[in-house]
């Protein structure tokens, strides 16, 4: 059996090389604590400077429980009280448990109703990175880039997949972007619309998601694009989609690659990230 513990020095006034340590069955059923000299404490513990907080070890232990119980999406928790009790650990350390679960997307508070597991979700996991974005012109350059691989690398898969109603759509699409392209309008939206309507049809709902996360991650961020109109944007995404439509992957995959090389460079050409307003922005991604 192997326990995790945390470690409490006791009073001054008592032996030094005295600790606390907490032990928990990492089944969640028993908790015990004992005291025990430093030099007794047996390999499995771990020493006080590697001992996580208490909250975290209940975070973990509460995925354990999640996974083990077989609990899906949508399905209620046990109550604080029952947690702190099949745990052995206090209500507020569920509590606090419970929050930074919340925080990365785990579970969700209902209010009156109780905590649920949640449906996984990219949005908790990315909420901070426009903020390193902002910090890191590097790591907005690698975002572009990141990008431009996984969407170069999914096309040939894309062009199999595409269906008479995503190429309608695409075709729409377009028509939009140069009707405001020739007004000098921005289409961020369009813009938006277009690189999941490229990858809908693949039937991945978590490559979307992570996609529509990425975008928006940039678009926090992007410097005001200098010298790229509204019609050059334009005329990228249209050459993606007649690549697309040649029915040729290569050209297609060049395509994706030339977009975003365009953005790459006018980001070397004006390093400091920075957030545009949405209704002027003209670059896309």
């Amino acid at each position: 059996m192997s326990y995790r513990f945390r470690h409490r020095k006791l009073h001054p006034s008592q032996c030094q090389d005295w600790q606390d340590i907490l032990q928990v069955d990492t089944n969640g059923r028993s908790i015990q604590t004992v005291a025990t000299r430093e030099d007794d404490v047996q390999p499995e513990f771990r020493r006080l400077g590697n001992a996580p907080p208490l909250h975290k070890i209940v975070q973990q232990e509460i995925r354990n429980y999640i996974l083990k119980q077989g609990l899906r999406p949508g399905d209620p928790l046990k109550p604080e009280s029952e947690l702190a009790r099949l745990f052995g650990v206090s209500r507020n350390s569920v509590r606090e448990a419970v929050k930074a679960l919340e925080s990365t997307g785990v579970l969700e508070t209902r209010r009156g109703s109780g905590v649920y597991v949640c449906h996984f979700s990219f949005t908790p996991l990315l909420d901070h990175l426009p903020y390193g974005l902002m910090q890191d012109h590097r790591a907005l350059r690698e975002l572009v880039a990141l990008r431009k691989t996984l969407e170069a690398g999914l096309v040939a898969d894309a062009m199999r997949a595409m269906s008479p109603t995503s190429v309608a759509a695409l075709r729409e699409n377009l028509d939009t972007m140069r009707r405001l392209a020739e007004q000098g309008k921005g289409f961020p939206e369009q813009d938006r619309q277009f690189h999941q309507l490229l990858f809908r049809d693949l039937d991945n709902g978590m490559l979307l998601r992570l996609f529509d996360q990425f975008w928006l991650a940039f678009h926090a961020v992007a410097p005001p694009p200098r010298g790229r109109t509204p019609m050059d944007a334009y005329h990228g995404h249209a050459a993606i989609l007649d690549a697309i439509l040649s029915g040729d992957p290569d050209r297609a995959r060049a395509a994706i690659q030339d977009h975003y090389i365009g953005i790459e460079s006018k980001l070397t050409e004006n390093p400091t990230p920075e957030t545009p307003p949405a209704e002027t922005t003209t670059e896309s991604g």
